[in-house]
């Protein structure tokens, strides 16, 4: 059963949802870049969407990534823009390194080729802008983020111990039957136990198709699969594993599949 991403070169504009202010009307952007001009001009469509939008806008600018990084801290910034060829680091490789500290972290790329569209997948980018772009995409891409970090998150709430926790949908991997117990999983493989039954659960999941059951009492992300193979082993990002249901293997792996088709195609119609 089923519960149910103005330069010659590139650019990295990476979102964190939980920066923004809660009602909208504030952006903490930096910039990393070598080439002013390119700079300059993204930074004016920024102050301009802000002003019309009634949106304040604080932007700082860093020529190398070593630079920024020194400053960067997790939830800093509403997003990030990062060049790709710069002198030193690559924006790729800085990138990476963000994704190592916040793995929550939305990607958008502007190139002017799709050579590194695989790549944007990999990092699981929010949008790819094919340039030269223009004030309008731009703007478009800002009404994007702002629609993203303003929607209202899911969250399961549960007791764990004498605790209450409120997990976002988002944040869970995994979720399985363990006697009168449930073991919630979350994306850092951080393991709640609660004595709400596994079917509960499942029933609050239900609003979101992202969670599908894959074995009896085993229910997963379906964004956090990698892979499952031909052994029938589901494997997650978090680097867990679970045996798929041997007679239903084969529908479970198409339901994973055609639902990453079903995201890369939304997010394309999205980025025309």
């Amino acid at each position: 059963m089923a519960f149910f991403l103005l330069t010659r070169t590139n650019f990295f504009v990476i979102i964190y949802k939980e920066a923004a202010d809660k009602e909208g009307d504030f952006m903490n952007i930096a910039i990393v870049d070598d080439a002013q001009m390119e700079t300059k001009a993204f930074i004016h469509f920024v102050k301009e969407y802000g002003a019309l939008n009634r949106i304040e806008t604080d932007v700082t600018s860093f020529c190398c990534a070593e630079d920024f990084l020194e400053d960067y801290a997790p939830l800093k910034y509403t997003f990030i823009v990062l060049d790709i060829f710069m002198n030193g680091m690559t924006g790729l490789e800085a990138a990476a390194k963000i994704k190592e500290r916040d793995r929550n972290a939305l990607i958008v790329f502007l190139s002017s080729s799709e050579e590194h569209y695989p790549e944007a997948l990999r990092l699981h980018a929010f949008d790819f802008l094919n340039k030269p772009t223009t004030k309008d995409r731009i703007f478009r891409l800002l009404d994007d983020i702002t629609s993203k970090i303003t929607e209202p998150c899911s969250n399961l709430k549960f007791t764990c111990g004498k605790e209450t926790i409120r997990l976002p949908f988002s944040r869970i991997a995994s979720v399985t039957s363990s006697g009168h117990y449930s073991e919630i999983t979350d994306e850092d493989k951080t393991v709640y136990k609660t004595r709400m039954p596994y079917t509960e659960v499942c029933m609050l999941l239900s609003e979101d198709r992202r969670f599908l059951e894959i074995n009896r009492g085993t229910s997963v992300n379906l964004d956090m699969i990698v892979n499952i193979d031909d052994e029938g082993i589901c494997c997650l990002k978090n680097g867990m594993t679970f045996p798929v249901n041997v007679k239903n293997s084969r529908s479970i792996r198409q339901i994973w599949q055609n639902y990453m088709f079903d995201v890369l195609r939304n997010e394309t119609v999205r980025r025309k």
